[in-house]
């Protein structure tokens, strides 16, 4: 069955992007090896919120999903998607369900903080790995804004990076039927 999973790197203190919504703190780790493309090897589709979708866009250097067919979460057209893309105006519930009808390799929410959360309070992100990194930003975009829901989380693996980098890999657990 499709897994939907989270792969992100965060700061100590729980950002994923600066005040600014940069990420280039992140650019002196990029030479570390995250396995990341071991992990792109089972994944099937991609799931973009617009904001992630445009910021991958402005840097200039291609699609690099290539291949993967990309599912873009939006609520405004979307003009020049690429090959293998579309448009997603619907409830994030409908969109999983139908994901997990058609099978195939894993779904990845690519980002960013807010379309993670909303995959995950309806109950749709199965696992997320997260890479912990040694810098302290003290403010910028969280990691999981704010929400009425709760969760529980089971730590199925964690391995140490080098640089002090931390590899992370839960798995959400489903609250049982009453």
């Amino acid at each position: 069955m499709m897994r939907i999973r989270g792969y992100i790197a965060a700061s100590l203190d729980g950002y994923i992007a600066a005040a600014d919504g940069s990420v280039d703190w992140l650019l002196e780790f990029q030479q570390q090896d995250f396995g990341f493309a071991n992990f792109l090897e089972d994944i099937e589709t991609v799931i973009l919120g617009r904001s992630t979708y445009d910021q991958v866009w402005s840097f200039g250097v291609g699609w690099p999903y290539a291949g993967k067919r990309a599912i873009i979460l939006t609520s405004r057209p979307v003009e020049n998607l690429p090959p293998g893309a579309e448009a997603w105006n619907g409830p994030v519930e409908e969109l999983a369900a139908k994901l997990r009808t058609e099978g195939g390799g894993d779904a990845w929410v690519v980002g960013g903080a807010s379309v993670q959360r909303a995959f995950l309070d309806a109950g749709a992100l199965d696992r997320i790995e997260l890479f912990v990194i040694p810098v302290l930003l003290g403010d910028g975009v969280p990691l999981w804004p704010k929400s009425d829901h709760g969760h529980r989380l089971s730590l199925t693996a964690m391995e140490r990076l080098e640089g002090g980098m931390v590899r992370l890999d839960y798995r959400f657990e489903r609250p049982s039927a009453a």
